[in-house]
């Protein structure tokens, strides 16, 4: 998918719109909330209401290839095409029932909070490897946010500190894979072919844990089990590729727009600094009010279906635009007001029903201990210059966040 503007209604890669999406999405809900997009060879939704029944639709599949333009994976080394065949989104409705069912006590929010000691540590070491008790001023994204997410995974699943980098590298390119307009076809394949040396590391962890289980991630994911039914190493090894993609982007930049949204919101950092019980209800505002993606979920149709009296052909795509719903004022009154006090309506970020994401509570527990660690430690969190984005497929993805920690002298 090009990164090119288009003379559209929808123009996702705008600058302007990557910075500040919401005059376009709102324009968009208004004269045409089921959009055809056709640079992107789909069709756009926007409003809440559409946007909460196409995630929960069976009609409708997350699998990328039942798209009239799936381009196929022949390029792919095999055994990446193996794994692959075995993630959540490609499975059909059983087996990704099947593979919920199992792993779901694992991902309660119980059981994030009970990981926050070990998030603490990784968000420990990151500031004081940055300096950050010295210095007045950091990066956020290469000091914390984008090193944070990979860290903790790596940490719950009990990967040896020893691999960290091997691990990092083989997350960062399959997050590559997952987002392929990032990089050109050649690039494309080029990772792919790197991808096996991770799962090799995986599945001698894998082996390890199976003869000497350990209170971490992998252990859990290795011995859940519904009676005589449990995950197959293939489905170990997909699920841990998922948890990496789902785990990962959404976190580094959940946590970029949370400081974004206190430095340019003092009113509200001194209310949270104030009552640091707040940060929760802060960061679902920050998800609706300021969501991190410009793109949207796909949802592919399994077979014709009508929607908003528009018939959308079996294989057609729908993105399903996040960002647009959480600010559709038919459901969320002055969208535009950051109001950590909102009523209860369902926050989608996301996603909701049975492709939920699975890596959502986590990633609330990662951004709640970094911004309570910053608020706690750090007099200020105060802009110290522009703060810059990077081109990326579904995601205002912020490159440089320079942030001031003490006050000027």
């Amino acid at each position: 998918m090009s990164l090119e503007n288009s003379e559209s209604l929808f123009q996702p890669y705008d600058p302007d719109n990557v910075a500040d999406p919401y005059p376009m999405y709102a324009r968009m809900r208004e004269e045409q909330p089921l959009y055809r997009w056709e640079e992107g060879h789909c069709w756009v939704a926007t409003r809440y209401d559409d946007v909460s029944s196409l995630l929960k639709d069976s009609r409708f599949t997350p699998d990328t290839r039942e798209w009239n333009y799936y381009q196929g994976d022949e390029k792919l080394p095999e055994e990446v095409r193996r794994y692959n065949a075995k993630g959540l989104f490609q499975l059909d409705a059983s087996g990704h029932a099947r593979v919920r069912k199992l792993i779901s006590p694992v991902f309660t929010p119980r059981r994030a909070a009970a990981r926050e000691p070990l998030i603490q540590q990784v968000v420990d070491e990151l500031l004081e490897q940055a300096g950050a008790a010295e210095r007045d001023v950091i990066d956020l994204v290469p000091t914390l946010a984008e090193p944070m997410p990979m860290q903790v995974i790596r940490r719950i699943l009990g990967i040896p500190a020893e691999h960290d980098e091997a691990f990092r590298s083989w997350g960062q390119k399959t997050i590559l894979l997952t987002f392929p307009g990032m990089i050109g076809p050649e690039e494309y394949e080029r990772v792919a072919q790197q991808l096996p040396a991770g799962y090799a590391l995986l599945r001698e962890a894998i082996a390890q844990r199976r003869a000497e289980p350990s209170d971490d991630l992998l252990s859990a994911l290795i011995h859940a089990r519904d009676e005589d039914d449990r995950l197959d190493e293939e489905e170990l090894i997909s699920l841990v590729s998922g948890l990496i993609i789902a785990g990962s982007e959404t976190t580094v930049h959940l946590v970029c727009r949370c400081v974004i949204n206190l430095m340019e919101r003092p009113e509200v950092q001194a209310e949270v600094r104030a009552d640091l019980e707040r940060l929760p209800a802060f960061i679902e505002e920050v998800l609706r009010c300021d969501n991190f993606g410009v793109g949207g979920m796909p949802r592919y149709a399994l077979e014709d279906v009508e929607i908003r009296g528009t018939m959308v052909p079996k294989g057609e795509m729908i993105m399903c635009i996040i960002g647009a719903a959480m600010h559709d004022p038919s459901v969320y009154p002055q969208p535009k007001s950051f109001d950590m006090d909102r009523n209860s309506v369902p926050n989608i970020s996301f996603g909701r029903g049975p492709h939920f994401c699975l890596g959502a509570h986590l990633a609330r527990s990662e951004a709640k201990t970094a911004l309570t660690t910053l608020l706690t430690r750090f007099p200020v969190l105060e802009a110290a210059g522009e703060y810059a984005y990077t081109p990326h497929p579904i995601i205002r993805s912020i490159s440089t966040l320079p942030v001031r920690l003490r006050p000027e002298s």
